[in-house]
């Protein structure tokens, strides 16, 4: 008789890097952006590194987007590698905040951003297909965006800054296509096999997925050159990827998905991602600022999908079941109110209510993550369940 198989040691918080790192960056969204759209207009102090543009679109994406990336991306069991991470990150907020073009802010933000690459990339770079492999690339790509935009903040090189600002944004982009795209299409189809549905014929679409990378990445190098005719050709490339975008989720089958909120909400903040591509490709197109378009992506797409993958995640670890509290979902529609909001301001009103739909969000968002946390691992000091 063969001897009994050893009991597994139950994962506690540390282990997967998204039990921390997901309600820090729900945290950090619900206060520290908000906060500094109302610095900007004035109606609220703020400390200099949250005052300008630049400076909200550094937090945005270096700050913000880049703790979601750990959490998600960071593989699980990392140990001490990932939990350093966060004072890491945390210092890097506080010296950017007070000393946004100095040495230190500079130093911090470039160690954190290296030990996030060197901490994910390998594992990445490893994958036998190449698209799974431009995982490790896009975060070296944004790696490097962070540290090229603290250079330029310290030469004041306004313009060059805003160029950097635009490709560290299709670069997200490119991350929440190639990661959503993960996620959406093995849950959907399942959902549409538990339905009794046919099955679906075209699941992940690799070759569909790896066009649309392809055209991403050349999208980003013409906007990085320096003439205007490549940012037009930027533009035209990034038109080309919102009707495959559109044909990959039409082949899933979505409106089947109605009857499951996580799904639902997965899919909006997939589709703000077309939406984003549509608007700041047009932008680029007819030689007008992208800036009012890529509040598309970085509000809509990034702050829809962030919510919900987030909440899906934690909820599953926490109950097994990702809808298990199924009306917390409905918080996805607030970040796509904030970026229809954002996108159409003529006021300094609707800034407000951008900002305040956001915030709103993402304190519901940290509310029930915590609450989650405590469901799955309890008190300090005891026990994780098994």
């Amino acid at each position: 008789m063969p001897p009994p198989a050893p009991e597994r040691k139950p994962k506690g918080p540390w282990y997967f890097p998204g039990s921390y790192w997901f309600p820090v960056a729900a945290a950090y969204a619900a206060v520290v952006l908000p906060w500094s759209v109302l610095g900007q207009l004035g109606l609220v102090p703020a400390p200099a590194g949250w005052h300008g543009g630049l400076g909200h679109a550094h937090e945005m994406l270096f700050g913000f987007a880049l703790a979601v990336v750990a959490g998600y991306a960071l593989p699980p069991g990392k140990g001490h590698g990932a939990v350093l991470l966060l004072p890491t990150w945390l210092a890097a907020r506080v010296a950017f905040a007070l000393a946004p073009a100095s040495a230190v802010a500079w130093a911090l933000s470039g160690l954190f951003v290296v030990g996030l690459a060197w901490l994910i990339a390998p594992t990445y770079l490893r994958a036998s297909k190449w698209s799974n492999r431009s995982v490790a690339f896009i975060v070296m790509g944004l790696a490097l965006a962070a540290v090229v935009f603290h250079a330029l903040d310290r030469a004041r090189r306004l313009q060059d800054m805003h160029v950097i600002t635009l490709a560290a944004v299709l670069l997200l982009s490119m991350l929440m296509f190639f990661m959503g795209g993960r996620i959406l299409a093995p849950a959907v189809a399942g959902h549409v096999r538990a339905r009794g549905e046919p099955p679906l014929k075209h699941v992940v679409q690799p070759r569909l997925e790896g066009v649309v990378l392809g055209l991403l990445a050349a999208g980003i190098v013409c906007a990085l050159l320096p003439w205007p005719l490549a940012r037009r050709v930027a533009g035209a490339l990034l038109l080309c990827c919102v009707p495959l975008g559109l044909l990959r989720m039409a082949r899933w089958r979505c409106w089947l998905c109605r009857d499951e909120a996580d799904l639902v909400a997965l899919l909006a903040g997939y589709g703000w991602l077309f939406v984003g591509w549509l608007l700041t490709g047009w932008a680029l197109l007819t030689g007008t600022s992208p800036t009012h378009a890529l509040h598309a992506i970085t509000v809509g797409a990034l702050g829809t999908l962030t919510f919900s993958v987030s909440l899906r995640t934690q909820m599953f670890r926490a109950t097994n079941d990702p809808n298990r509290q199924p009306w917390a979902y409905a918080g996805a529609l607030l970040p796509g109110t904030a970026a229809l909001l954002r996108i159409t301001a003529a006021s300094a009103g609707q800034l407000v209510a951008a900002s305040a739909c956001w915030s709103a969000a993402y304190a519901l968002l940290f509310v029930v993550l915590v609450r989650l946390w405590w469901r799955k691992y309890g008190p300090p000091g005891r026990a994780p369940k098994k």
